[in-house]
């Protein structure tokens, strides 16, 4: 499973991959070896860890020989101690946090932000690539086009939505990719449409 989130307006992609534990048959050992191909692609790994199994000797085990796999990679290794809620013994072993309950997400989100190279700015101060200047100015021409089209006696609606468009594309650049077939999607989601 894949998704694009956005941090703090970063956009981040995110894969969750099938477990990397022994494989039972075939098909789990294709998943796993695809896991491993993602993980050596990505540039940060989280290594999720269930603390209700911490101390189990098998759990431990399985741990130990993933994070022996992962070694080469450590400076890209996040790991993480979920079921901080449901965890019986005090365990502090590093980022824990609780999915069902919330607790520690923005301790993750924010080590996610440090992993991408985002450093938080003072508030007003705005720091743009040079992609980011170009796509605004872009958007700007854009936007004064689709609005001259608007305040025409007779505006071409199909050019007026072509602009607007073609700024939202301009945007999409910075913020993160928000497609038609996305908004499509969005609708088909929401609404019951007639086939």
């Amino acid at each position: 499973v894949s998704q694009t989130i956005q941090i703090e307006g970063v956009p981040l992609h995110v894969i969750d991959t099938a477990g990397l534990r022994e494989a039972g048959d075939e098909v789990e050992r294709i998943g796993i070896a695809r896991s491993w191909d993602e993980i050596a692609r990505a540039d940060a790994v989280l290594f999720m860890h269930d603390l209700t199994r911490l101390g189990e000797p098998g759990y431990d085990a399985g741990d130990a020989l993933i994070a022996q796999r992962l070694a080469p990679l450590a400076a890209r290794v996040l790991h993480v101690y979920n079921k901080s809620d449901l965890a019986t013994t005090a365990h502090d072993p590093g980022l824990v946090l609780s999915a069902h309950t919330g607790s520690g997400l923005d301790a993750l989100r924010h080590k996610l932000l440090e992993l991408a190279g985002w450093h938080a700015q003072p508030e007003g101060l705005f720091i743009a690539r040079a992609r980011h200047v170009q796509a605004l100015q872009r958007t700007r021409a854009h936007l004064a086009l689709a609005q001259a089209q608007a305040a025409s006696a007779e505006p071409a609606l199909d050019l007026l939505a072509e602009e607007l468009r073609l700024a939202h594309n301009a945007l999409s650049e910075i913020t993160g990719a928000f497609t038609a077939d996305d908004l499509l999607g969005e609708i088909f989601s929401r609404f019951c449409i007639g086939k």
